[in-house]
């Protein structure tokens, strides 16, 4: 695939992202760098013979992408249970 095609389909996906997230401003560095990562990791799957849908993997991504540092989010959890 040359880098033309690559960057088309990083762009489909990181829109598909921007849309399932609810069309968030100020997150298109994010979406791309994420789309980018799932590209990557597909080719990889593609090389060594498995096979996953972005679709299916975007979402499992998508909600498990925390909205706040990962700092914040382990000290909020973290709190409550160690009390």
């Amino acid at each position: 695939m040359d880098n033309n095609d690559r960057e088309e389909l990083i762009r489909r996906r990181a829109y598909a992202i921007w849309e399932k997230e609810g069309r968030p401003e100020g997150q298109d560095q994010r979406h791309w760098e994420q789309a980018s990562r799932e590209m990557q990791r597909e080719e990889n799957r593609s090389n060594t013979g498995e096979k996953q849908d972005l679709e299916t993997e975007g979402t499992t991504h998508a909600t498990s992408t925390p909205a706040s540092p990962p700092s914040e989010g382990k000290t909020r959890k973290a709190g409550p249970a160690g009390q």
